[in-house]
Protein backbone atom coordinates (compact mmCIF):
# COMPACT_ATOMS: atom_id res chain seq x y z
CA UNK A 1 0.00 0.00 0.00
CA UNK A 2 2.53 2.43 1.00
CA UNK A 3 4.57 1.56 -2.39
CA UNK A 4 0.99 1.96 -4.26
CA UNK A 5 0.80 5.51 -2.34
CA UNK A 6 4.53 6.75 -3.59
CA UNK A 7 3.80 5.63 -7.34
CA UNK A 8 0.26 7.57 -7.19
CA UNK A 9 2.02 10.68 -5.68
CA UNK A 10 4.66 10.60 -8.82
CA UNK A 11 2.21 10.16 -11.51
CA UNK A 12 -0.18 12.53 -10.01
CA UNK A 13 1.89 15.94 -11.32
CA UNK A 14 2.26 13.74 -14.77
CA UNK A 15 -1.59 13.08 -14.68
CA UNK A 16 -2.49 16.97 -13.95
CA UNK A 17 -0.76 18.24 -16.14
CA UNK A 18 -2.14 15.83 -19.82
CA UNK A 19 -5.37 16.70 -17.30
CA UNK A 20 -4.90 20.20 -18.10
CA UNK A 21 -3.04 19.74 -21.71
CA UNK A 22 -6.22 17.79 -22.64
CA UNK A 23 -8.79 20.79 -21.50
CA UNK A 24 -6.61 22.92 -23.21
CA UNK A 25 -7.15 21.35 -26.53
CA UNK A 26 -10.79 20.78 -25.99
CA UNK A 27 -11.46 24.54 -25.46
CA UNK A 28 -9.34 25.61 -28.88
CA UNK A 29 -10.90 22.56 -30.40
CA UNK A 30 -14.34 23.11 -29.60
CA UNK A 31 -16.36 24.56 -32.48
CA UNK A 32 -14.13 22.79 -35.13
CA UNK A 33 -14.56 19.33 -36.54
CA UNK A 34 -11.29 17.47 -37.36
CA UNK A 35 -11.05 16.05 -41.21
CA UNK A 36 -10.68 12.12 -40.90
CA UNK A 37 -8.24 12.28 -43.56
CA UNK A 38 -5.72 14.97 -44.27
CA UNK A 39 -4.15 16.08 -47.61
CA UNK A 40 -0.64 16.87 -46.09
CA UNK A 41 0.95 16.00 -43.58
CA UNK A 42 2.13 19.51 -42.87
CA UNK A 43 1.01 23.08 -44.52
CA UNK A 44 3.36 25.80 -44.22
CA UNK A 45 2.35 29.53 -44.58
CA UNK A 46 5.53 31.68 -45.94
CA UNK A 47 8.62 30.56 -47.95
CA UNK A 48 11.15 32.97 -45.87
CA UNK A 49 14.10 31.40 -44.18
CA UNK A 50 11.21 29.78 -41.51
CA UNK A 51 9.05 28.57 -44.05
CA UNK A 52 12.06 27.09 -46.43
CA UNK A 53 13.67 24.97 -43.71
CA UNK A 54 10.10 23.76 -42.46
CA UNK A 55 9.10 23.04 -45.75
CA UNK A 56 13.09 21.53 -46.38
CA UNK A 57 13.26 19.41 -43.13
CA UNK A 58 9.44 17.87 -43.67
CA UNK A 59 10.14 17.11 -47.07
CA UNK A 60 13.76 15.41 -45.60
CA UNK A 61 11.63 12.62 -43.69
CA UNK A 62 9.18 12.16 -46.47
CA UNK A 63 6.43 13.80 -45.42
CA UNK A 64 3.95 15.50 -47.63
CA UNK A 65 4.47 18.82 -47.67
CA UNK A 66 2.34 22.28 -49.05
CA UNK A 67 4.38 24.99 -49.14
CA UNK A 68 2.22 28.72 -49.48
CA UNK A 69 3.55 31.91 -50.53
CA UNK A 70 1.57 34.96 -51.68
CA UNK A 71 4.54 37.05 -52.82
CA UNK A 72 8.64 36.10 -54.13
CA UNK A 73 10.14 32.69 -52.91
CA UNK A 74 12.98 33.57 -50.12
CA UNK A 75 11.05 36.30 -48.35
CA UNK A 76 12.49 38.63 -46.51
CA UNK A 77 15.79 37.44 -46.17
CA UNK A 78 16.75 36.65 -50.22
CA UNK A 79 14.21 39.92 -51.52
CA UNK A 80 15.00 42.74 -49.48
CA UNK A 81 17.06 41.93 -46.01
CA UNK A 82 19.95 39.34 -45.42
CA UNK A 83 21.19 39.08 -48.92
CA UNK A 84 20.70 42.76 -50.89
CA UNK A 85 22.00 44.40 -47.47
CA UNK A 86 25.02 42.43 -47.19
CA UNK A 87 25.82 42.51 -50.74
CA UNK A 88 25.64 46.48 -50.47
CA UNK A 89 27.89 46.62 -47.03
CA UNK A 90 30.75 44.65 -49.26
CA UNK A 91 30.56 47.73 -51.57
CA UNK A 92 30.54 50.07 -49.43
CA UNK A 93 33.11 48.05 -46.90
CA UNK A 94 35.79 48.17 -50.05
CA UNK A 95 35.05 51.48 -50.25
CA UNK A 96 36.07 52.87 -47.12
CA UNK A 97 39.07 50.57 -46.96
CA UNK A 98 40.32 52.00 -49.71
CA UNK A 99 39.79 55.55 -48.62
CA UNK A 100 41.44 53.98 -45.30
CA UNK A 101 44.49 52.29 -47.74
CA UNK A 102 47.19 53.99 -45.35
CA UNK A 103 46.06 51.79 -42.62
CA UNK A 104 47.06 49.16 -44.55
CA UNK A 105 50.34 49.96 -45.60
CA UNK A 106 49.29 51.61 -49.01
CA UNK A 107 50.03 55.09 -49.53
CA UNK A 108 47.45 56.15 -52.19
CA UNK A 109 44.21 54.12 -53.43
CA UNK A 110 41.51 55.83 -55.31
CA UNK A 111 37.92 54.65 -55.76
CA UNK A 112 35.08 55.96 -57.59
CA UNK A 113 31.33 54.95 -56.74
CA UNK A 114 29.01 53.93 -59.78
CA UNK A 115 25.74 53.67 -57.70
CA UNK A 116 24.12 51.84 -60.72
CA UNK A 117 26.59 49.30 -60.86
CA UNK A 118 26.76 48.72 -57.11
CA UNK A 119 22.79 48.15 -57.36
CA UNK A 120 22.61 45.98 -60.09
CA UNK A 121 25.22 44.13 -58.43
CA UNK A 122 22.95 43.27 -55.48
CA UNK A 123 20.42 42.47 -57.87
CA UNK A 124 22.83 39.92 -59.71
CA UNK A 125 23.68 38.55 -55.95
CA UNK A 126 19.90 37.83 -55.20
CA UNK A 127 19.35 36.26 -58.65
CA UNK A 128 22.31 34.33 -57.89
CA UNK A 129 20.95 32.46 -54.84
CA UNK A 130 17.39 32.48 -55.96
CA UNK A 131 17.93 29.11 -57.19
CA UNK A 132 18.28 27.57 -53.82
CA UNK A 133 14.96 29.31 -52.91
CA UNK A 134 13.30 28.30 -56.09
CA UNK A 135 9.63 26.81 -56.61
CA UNK A 136 11.54 24.24 -59.19
CA UNK A 137 13.78 23.02 -55.89
CA UNK A 138 11.35 22.57 -53.64
CA UNK A 139 9.23 20.79 -55.68
CA UNK A 140 11.99 18.08 -57.02
CA UNK A 141 12.24 18.21 -53.03
CA UNK A 142 8.58 16.41 -53.78
CA UNK A 143 7.07 20.01 -52.06
CA UNK A 144 3.88 20.60 -53.12
CA UNK A 145 4.47 24.81 -54.08
CA UNK A 146 1.23 27.08 -54.33
CA UNK A 147 1.53 30.47 -54.95
CA UNK A 148 -1.00 32.29 -53.38
CA UNK A 149 -2.81 34.03 -50.11
CA UNK A 150 -3.19 31.10 -47.76
CA UNK A 151 -6.15 31.96 -44.76
CA UNK A 152 -6.49 29.75 -42.27
CA UNK A 153 -9.86 28.72 -41.54
CA UNK A 154 -9.45 25.80 -38.64
CA UNK A 155 -6.80 24.37 -36.56
CA UNK A 156 -6.20 21.86 -39.93
CA UNK A 157 -7.73 23.74 -42.78
CA UNK A 158 -5.93 26.41 -44.81
CA UNK A 159 -8.39 28.32 -47.80
CA UNK A 160 -5.59 29.44 -50.63
CA UNK A 161 -7.03 29.79 -54.26
CA UNK A 162 -10.52 29.05 -53.81
CA UNK A 163 -10.08 25.67 -52.46
CA UNK A 164 -9.55 24.18 -48.51
CA UNK A 165 -6.37 21.81 -48.21
CA UNK A 166 -5.78 19.95 -44.71
CA UNK A 167 -2.77 18.76 -42.79
CA UNK A 168 -2.20 17.56 -39.27
CA UNK A 169 -0.24 20.20 -38.79
CA UNK A 170 0.33 24.00 -39.62
CA UNK A 171 3.32 25.97 -39.14
CA UNK A 172 2.89 29.94 -39.96
CA UNK A 173 5.97 31.49 -41.05
CA UNK A 174 4.50 34.49 -42.16
CA UNK A 175 7.03 36.88 -41.09
CA UNK A 176 6.90 40.97 -40.44
CA UNK A 177 6.84 43.68 -42.44
CA UNK A 178 8.57 46.88 -42.26
CA UNK A 179 6.73 49.87 -39.64
CA UNK A 180 4.96 53.06 -40.39
CA UNK A 181 4.78 55.28 -37.79
CA UNK A 182 2.20 57.86 -37.83
CA UNK A 183 4.17 61.07 -38.73
CA UNK A 184 2.03 64.28 -40.09
CA UNK A 185 3.41 65.01 -43.63
CA UNK A 186 4.52 61.35 -44.06
CA UNK A 187 1.77 60.05 -46.57
CA UNK A 188 3.03 63.29 -48.73
CA UNK A 189 6.62 61.80 -48.91
CA UNK A 190 8.16 59.42 -51.20
CA UNK A 191 9.34 57.75 -48.50
CA UNK A 192 11.72 54.20 -48.22
CA UNK A 193 11.82 51.03 -46.38
CA UNK A 194 13.98 48.25 -45.84
CA UNK A 195 11.21 46.62 -48.88
CA UNK A 196 11.71 49.16 -51.47
CA UNK A 197 15.24 50.52 -50.76
CA UNK A 198 16.39 48.16 -53.34
CA UNK A 199 15.05 49.91 -56.53
CA UNK A 200 17.34 52.94 -56.18
CA UNK A 201 18.91 54.24 -58.64
CA UNK A 202 20.52 57.45 -57.69
CA UNK A 203 22.69 57.51 -54.81
CA UNK A 204 20.62 60.16 -52.21
CA UNK A 205 22.53 63.07 -51.41
CA UNK A 206 21.00 63.79 -48.82
CA UNK A 207 19.39 60.78 -46.57
CA UNK A 208 17.87 60.65 -43.39
CA UNK A 209 17.33 57.18 -41.52
CA UNK A 210 14.59 57.04 -38.80
CA UNK A 211 15.53 54.47 -36.40
CA UNK A 212 18.81 53.61 -35.47
CA UNK A 213 18.47 50.05 -34.48
CA UNK A 214 20.22 47.08 -37.10
CA UNK A 215 18.55 48.03 -40.16
CA UNK A 216 18.95 51.79 -39.66
CA UNK A 217 22.20 51.67 -38.45
CA UNK A 218 23.79 49.50 -41.09
CA UNK A 219 21.84 51.11 -44.06
CA UNK A 220 23.43 54.19 -42.66
CA UNK A 221 26.94 53.48 -42.46
CA UNK A 222 26.57 51.41 -46.03
CA UNK A 223 25.27 54.87 -47.60
CA UNK A 224 27.73 57.09 -45.68
CA UNK A 225 30.28 54.64 -46.80
CA UNK A 226 28.62 55.22 -50.80
CA UNK A 227 28.65 59.00 -50.26
CA UNK A 228 25.86 60.19 -48.67
CA UNK A 229 25.22 62.56 -46.38
CA UNK A 230 23.44 60.56 -43.58
CA UNK A 231 21.68 61.86 -40.91
CA UNK A 232 20.15 58.82 -38.37
CA UNK A 233 17.88 59.90 -36.32
CA UNK A 234 16.28 57.49 -33.00
CA UNK A 235 14.33 58.12 -30.32
CA UNK A 236 16.46 56.07 -27.51
CA UNK A 237 19.56 57.76 -26.12
CA UNK A 238 21.96 55.20 -27.98
CA UNK A 239 22.34 53.70 -31.17
CA UNK A 240 20.81 49.61 -30.81
CA UNK A 241 19.20 50.41 -27.85
CA UNK A 242 17.77 46.61 -27.59
CA UNK A 243 21.29 45.21 -27.45
CA UNK A 244 24.38 45.59 -25.17
CA UNK A 245 25.22 49.21 -24.24
CA UNK A 246 28.66 48.84 -25.11
CA UNK A 247 28.02 47.64 -28.78
CA UNK A 248 25.93 50.46 -29.23
CA UNK A 249 28.78 52.85 -28.17
CA UNK A 250 31.56 50.85 -30.10
CA UNK A 251 28.74 51.16 -33.64
CA UNK A 252 28.08 54.69 -32.55
CA UNK A 253 31.53 55.78 -32.25
CA UNK A 254 32.84 54.14 -35.79
CA UNK A 255 29.59 55.83 -37.73
CA UNK A 256 30.44 59.01 -36.54
CA UNK A 257 33.92 58.60 -37.29
CA UNK A 258 33.29 57.96 -40.78
CA UNK A 259 30.76 61.13 -41.00
CA UNK A 260 27.34 59.85 -40.55
CA UNK A 261 25.53 62.16 -38.02
CA UNK A 262 23.61 60.79 -34.86
CA UNK A 263 20.60 62.48 -33.68
CA UNK A 264 19.99 60.16 -30.47
CA UNK A 265 17.16 61.62 -27.78
CA UNK A 266 15.41 62.45 -30.86
CA UNK A 267 11.88 62.11 -31.71
CA UNK A 268 10.37 62.90 -35.39
CA UNK A 269 7.50 64.50 -34.78
CA UNK A 270 6.59 65.66 -38.95
CA UNK A 271 7.41 66.09 -42.64
CA UNK A 272 7.45 69.31 -44.04
CA UNK A 273 7.16 70.20 -47.70
CA UNK A 274 7.73 66.42 -48.44
CA UNK A 275 11.93 66.79 -47.97
CA UNK A 276 12.47 68.37 -44.09
CA UNK A 277 12.05 65.97 -41.15
CA UNK A 278 11.17 68.01 -37.65
CA UNK A 279 12.19 66.71 -34.82
CA UNK A 280 12.00 67.09 -30.78
CA UNK A 281 15.19 67.20 -29.47
CA UNK A 282 15.81 67.99 -25.55
CA UNK A 283 11.98 70.33 -25.64
CA UNK A 284 13.44 71.85 -28.79
CA UNK A 285 12.59 71.70 -32.47
CA UNK A 286 14.93 71.21 -35.04
CA UNK A 287 14.83 69.58 -38.98
CA UNK A 288 16.86 67.78 -41.26
CA UNK A 289 16.61 67.96 -44.85
CA UNK A 290 16.57 65.09 -46.61
CA UNK A 291 16.51 63.73 -50.35
CA UNK A 292 15.08 60.51 -49.60
CA UNK A 293 13.62 59.07 -46.41
CA UNK A 294 14.50 55.61 -45.33
CA UNK A 295 11.58 54.40 -42.41
CA UNK A 296 13.78 51.49 -40.22
CA UNK A 297 12.14 51.48 -37.16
Amino acid sequence: GLIAAFVLLGLLPLLMRWTLNWLKRRKVYRGHRRPRRFDYNLIVIGAGAGGLVSAYIAAAVNARVALIEKNAMGGDCLNTGCVPSKALIRSAKLLAEARDSERYGIQRMTAEVDFKQVMARVHKVIATIAPHDSPERYRDLGVDVIHGHARLVSPWEVEVGGRRISARSIVLATGAEPLIPPIDGLDKCDYLTSDTLWDLKELPKKLVVLGGGPIGSELAQAFTRLGSEVVVVEMADRLLPREDQAAGKLLADKMASEGTTLATSTRALRVEDGSTLVCDQGGKEVRFGFDRLLIAI
